[in-house]
């Protein structure tokens, strides 16, 4: 679709075109399942920015003091998980109960290694200093 878009504007026989048709029509990879981008810096900036405006306030702060401190270090694989855990099919207010206990988390959040990090982390938020 943006292939065709692109090539309008480009001279047909250009190598900058189809150049560019290549990139467009080149497969997302697992990373990206729902992002264009793949480079991990902008993924970090993407999820660190989603995991600050949650909607809920509870969310923002933990998830958002989380991913300032972790995401940094995680590797591609270990993005995606959490892409899954804060993007995927949980509703917010059961993703805030599952990470404070209040609510046990179904087995596909409970055996994720980035879910468990996450409520380590809130773990040592509730211990006084």
């Amino acid at each position: 679709m943006y292939a065709r878009s692109v090539q309008c504007l480009l001279v047909p026989s250009s190598s900058l075109c189809s150049r560019v048709a290549s990139l467009c029509n080149a497969a997302p990879s697992p990373l990206s399942r729902n992002h264009p981008q793949t480079d991990l810096s902008t993924t970090r900036a993407r999820l660190l920015y989603q995991s600050k405006k949650r909607g809920i306030l509870e969310n923002d702060i933990l998830l958002g003091e989380f991913a300032e401190s972790h995401l940094p270090k995680m590797n591609a694989a270990e993005l995606a998980e959490y892409d899954k855990l804060i993007n995927g099919e949980h509703m917010e207010w059961d993703l805030f109960y599952y990470i404070s206990d209040r609510k046990q988390p179904p087995k596909d959040i409970s055996n994720m290694a980035t879910f468990r990090q996450l409520k380590s982390f809130v773990e040592a938020k509730k211990r006084p200093n």
